[in-house]
């Protein structure tokens, strides 16, 4: 099975992390969070 897109549900400290090691892999990384600020904070 191949995956190029990964999506992370949630964009605090667990799932910022997650998002960042999976890019830094060099895949492509989406993050959703219901919380704006959270997801700023992500960036």
């Amino acid at each position: 099975m191949n995956f190029s897109t990964i999506t992370i549900a949630g964009s605090g400290v667990l799932g910022s992390q997650i998002a960042y090691q999976t890019a830094f892999k060099g895949f492509d990384v989406t993050v959703y969070d219901i919380n704006d600020e959270a997801l700023e904070k992500a960036k």
